[in-house]
């Protein structure tokens, strides 16, 4: 397995990011409120990166940010599970979405309503792969062996739509524009 920190430091490099977090949260306070343990790279790739968008294409939020930035990344947990449980339940060739047995489990999007997931087929986080649902069709599902890391470093430097969302990024800016919340949000 390749070291999460020496990725993260390749997706900042893609990205021209030089910047940092400062945690207010701890990772327990994150994991109990999202109802699942989380994977080592995610954790190692939000210690690094505040919310924000990469490329103008895919969202994340930072769940130990900020009380106020895991408020909107359990939203928007939320929310995307809602669109995987609809698919679910009307037969669509789709994964069951967590909290089902081995339920896909949400920790970015695309701008376009898609959806990045973990796909966890084994107990240890650490080794749950990613997949893609596109919002064009809740059956395209995109599935990958890949960690989250290796997907995010993979969309910071593509070149070409040789990547998991098979968009063409070669015009979009490498870059992070991170997210900041209104006064009081």
């Amino acid at each position: 397995m390749t070291d999460p920190g020496l990725v993260v430091d390749r997706i900042a490099v893609a990205l021209g990011w030089d910047g940092s977090v400062s945690p207010e949260l701890e990772w327990e306070a994150a994991e109990e409120q999202l109802g699942t343990p989380l994977p080592a790279d995610y954790k190692e790739f939000m210690g690094r990166f505040p919310s924000g968008v990469i490329r103008d294409v895919v969202t994340f939020w930072n769940p130990v940010q900020s009380a106020e930035h895991l408020a909107q990344c359990k939203a928007r947990f939320d929310g995307i599970l809602v669109g995987a449980r609809i698919a679910w339940e009307r037969g669509y060739d789709s994964f069951p979405p967590f909290p089902e047995p081995n339920g896909v489990i949400p920790f970015a999007s695309d701008v376009e309503g898609g959806a990045l997931f973990w796909l966890p087929w084994t107990s240890n986080p650490d080794k749950w792969h990613v997949v893609y649902q596109s919002r064009h069709s809740p059956d395209d599902w995109t599935r990958t062996k890949r960690s989250m890391t290796a997907v995010m470093l993979e969309l910071a430097s593509s070149r070409s739509e040789r990547n998991i969302l098979g968009w063409n990024l070669s015009a979009k800016e490498r870059s992070l524009r991170p997210f900041t919340l209104p006064a009081g949000a």
